[in-house]
């Protein structure tokens, strides 16, 4: 299996590495391509899964361009919603593209922030910044992340986006599950009409 993940970031790269891992994959290849997601450095909202699709967008310029041949595209964007409720949270979306163009969008479980940290997001600036400053460190972004910092190393930016992916490829991987779940809600909407 060749997967083209639309990053160059190791910690995206990790987090691919160990979904598939999970997902019990053992043969694949995959080859990093630092691709725009076109959104702001630090997405909220929508921006989000619109930066995933756009690096994915990206990758398949670059698989033509250089006529790549591929299994699928992979790409990992991190960001900033609310809720509902309106609260905050910092959160994972993957969108993975097979070669025949079927799409599968996966989320990651979110972590809640204050406001005062999500206002300050809104505002231009990098909570992974402030962290570098208390820890006196440099790359948390490419590192543990706020993630790690604000659950004290529980979790990991990679294993939390490992979730994003396990979510987007389970459809690929699993769709007879997925088929058979779907043809038996069908069959109890008939049966209940």
């Amino acid at each position: 299996m060749k997967i083209l993940l639309g990053s160059k970031n190791p910690s995206k790269r990790k987090s691919l590495e160990l979904a598939l891992k999970e997902l019990g994959i053992e043969e694949y290849e995959i080859v990093c391509y630092g691709v725009s997601s076109l959104v702001n450095e630090r997405p909220i909202g929508y921006e989000i899964i619109r930066g995933a699709d756009n690096r994915n967008q990206g990758l398949k310029r670059v698989a033509k361009q250089e006529q790549i041949t591929y299994d699928y595209l992979c790409s990992i964007e991190g960001g900033y919603t609310v809720d509902e409720n309106g609260l905050p949270f910092i959160v994972t979306y993957c969108i993975v593209e097979d070669s025949n163009g079927k799409k599968s969008t996966g989320k990651s479980l979110g972590l809640r922030l204050t406001k005062e940290m999500f206002d300050y997001v809104k505002s231009g600036k990098s909570l992974n910044k402030l962290i570098e400053e208390i820890v006196g460190g440099e790359n948390n972004k490419q590192n543990g992340g706020i993630t790690a910092y604000l659950t004290n190393n529980l979790l990991s930016r990679e294993k939390v986006d490992k979730d994003a992916v396990i979510s987007s490829f389970a459809s690929f991987i699993f769709s007879e599950k997925r088929k058979e779940l779907n043809e038996k809600v069908k069959a109890k909407k008939i049966s209940s009409t």
